[in-house]
């Protein structure tokens, strides 16, 4: 199965259940930790989705209002991998990464010691995949149509610089500027 139509299908499934009118924005995790181990391999993901609600809000902070994400869905889940893992695995083989996980930490950070790695390997590919079936869902008015213009962030735990690319991809009508403005 196409990994990109599995995921765009996971998403829609998740969206199209959601029963609420008060939905602020849509988060989209996309982590890796290296006690999450699939095959042998570090580092394998975790993807989620779930949305903030403009009457749950826990603080003025972007990031506190990530982590007050409800109605989560694991889509790939450590521990619990499937179906999903395999499709994930497939495709990264398939676009030819390497070692995948394993992160060179020698090369990831400039001569002033700021961060210009990418994660582990494959990590920055699935994320900028994940983020642009986000911007699909938006151009095709899915999420308008269940929940109005309304942003969806891509995004981890650590926002890397790359977070900002991957919500920029997932937002192409400007969905995500009040967010972006913060970063």
């Amino acid at each position: 199965m196409c990994c990109e139509k599995y995921f765009y299908d996971k998403f829609c499934e998740v969206i199209r259940k959601w029963n609420q009118d008060d939905i602020k924005a849509i988060s989209i995790l996309v982590y890796t930790n290296e006690s999450f181990v699939y095959q042998g391999i570090e580092n394998f993901y975790e993807i989620s989705i779930g949305y903030i609600s403009k009457n749950g809000l826990i603080g003025n902070d972007i990031i506190e209002e990530l982590i007050g994400v409800e109605n989560e869905e694991f889509i790939v889940e450590p521990g619990n991998y499937g179906e999903s893992a395999e499709i994930i695995l497939e495709w990264l083989e398939c676009k030819g990464v390497k070692d995948i996980g394993f992160e060179d930490f020698d090369n990831s950070y400039d001569e002033d010691m700021n961060y210009i790695g990418k994660g582990p390997n494959g990590y920055y590919e699935v994320l900028m995949m994940i983020a642009q079936i986000a911007g699909e869902l938006q151009n095709e008015g899915v999420i308008s149509k269940e929940n109005g213009e309304i942003p969806v962030i891509v995004h981890d735990l650590e926002y890397p610089w790359y977070v900002i690319d991957a919500v920029k991809l997932a937002n192409p009508n400007g969905e995500a500027k009040e967010y972006l403005k913060f970063f």
